[in-house]
């Protein structure tokens, strides 16, 4: 390995949701400030709708999706980092490609799908490491038959719950306008930064009306946080809704605005379990991805949040609902207080210190 470690960060997401960027990056930026000697770079995948605005070099995938194990090999190849962590997609020929060329690997999960594919029988004695999101907090993260095969491998497990920056959050930041809020109670809405659709409607459109109309009727401040692919329809309300909408605020100050809310009103993706984490009651709407009903049931059944339609009527009615029973929300921030949710940062850091032999 060179006194400049090397890593190239392989994230896969479409045009729905993109928390893998957001996980991706947020793990290299805080492996560069643990390192500042590290170099890191990013292969992209491309196309409309995805975010490609990484904050390190990169490269982006613009074929089509069936070349997109061709790109990863070559550029594997003509790069030759010491280590490649992969985001939600790999695919066995690149793995044996990087062992043949001495390449540690790290593969990262969130949902069913990506966890058995880390069980596959020759990636037991391929991948270095597999680091797994738990996608539902409520259950074990592996199966029995997954513990079972682990010890038949070398594939070293690290498991966490949700990730979030443990940076003091900037609230001199926001807008003049907002930081009279994050003193007083208010609720916050936040649909997440992907580009779902509720019929044929964004559902950013959804969420923001909800704001506005559970403004109007419990005179209670909203505010909305909206990821840069909705930025169109805060460009399109600025001035005109009563309810402020802030665009690509910094993860920490994002987690910041989470604690101090009455209440969240967010999806069943990567937010929700940012919310648990934060300690703050939330009403969670399945918005997209084939994960989201099931986490939100989950939790649901749990007593940890409530559950919505993702209609306007039915999200305002269920924070109406929460607002307006003060023993229930005393009973459920109690609960939450109780949960350990695990930030997945400084596990995955310790990965990357075990894979390139790193001070910790």
């Amino acid at each position: 390995m060179s006194a400049q470690p090397f890593i190239l960060f392989v994230p896969a997401y479409g045009r729905g949701g993109y928390g893998e960027f957001v996980r991706a990056v947020l793990l290299a930026q805080a492996t560069k400030a643990r390192w500042p000697q590290m170099r890191i770079e990013f292969l992209l995948p491309g196309g409309p709708g995805t975010r490609t605005d990484a904050p390190f070099p990169s490269i982006c995938h613009d074929g089509e999706a069936t070349t997109k194990g061709q790109f990863d090999l070559e550029h594997i190849e003509r790069l030759r980092p010491d280590l490649v962590i992969f985001d939600s997609a790999c695919r066995s020929p690149t793995l044996r490609h990087c062992r043949r060329l001495g390449i540690r690997t790290a593969y990262v999960t969130s949902l069913v799908g990506g966890r058995r594919k880390a069980f596959r029988l020759d990636w037991l004695w391929l991948l270095d490491e597999h680091w797994h999101q738990r996608e539902d907090l409520t259950a074990a993260p592996f199966t029995p038959w997954q513990r079972l095969l682990d010890r038949l491998g070398r594939t070293r497990r690290r498991v966490f719950d949700t990730c979030f920056s443990d940076a003091a959050p900037d609230f001199a930041a926001l807008p003049a306008a907002v930081q009279p809020l994050l003193d007083q109670d208010y609720v916050l809405f936040s649909p997440g930064g992907g580009g779902y659709r509720i019929g044929d409607r964004p559902v950013a459109e959804i969420f923001l009306e909800a704001a506005e109309h559970l403004q109007a009727q419990s005179g209670l401040p909203c505010l909305m946080i909206l990821g840069p692919l909705y930025a169109a329809l805060a460009t399109a309300k600025a001035g005109e809704s009563q309810v402020h909408c802030l665009v690509e605020v910094p993860q920490a100050t994002f987690m910041g605005v989470m604690r101090r809310a009455r209440l969240v009103v967010t999806n069943g993706g990567h937010s929700l379990d940012q919310a648990l984490a934060c300690g703050t009651i939330s009403v969670a709407a399945a918005l997209g991805g084939t994960d989201q009903p099931g986490r939100i049931a989950a939790y649901r059944d749990a007593g940890w949040v409530l559950e919505s339609a993702p209609d306007t009527e039915s999200l305002v009615a269920a924070a109406q609902a929460l607002l307006g029973d003060p023993a229930r929300e005393e009973a459920l921030r109690k609960t939450l207080a109780e949960l350990k949710v695990a930030n997945g940062i400084p596990v995955m850091l310790g990965g990357i210190a075990n894979l390139l032999r790193l001070p910790a």
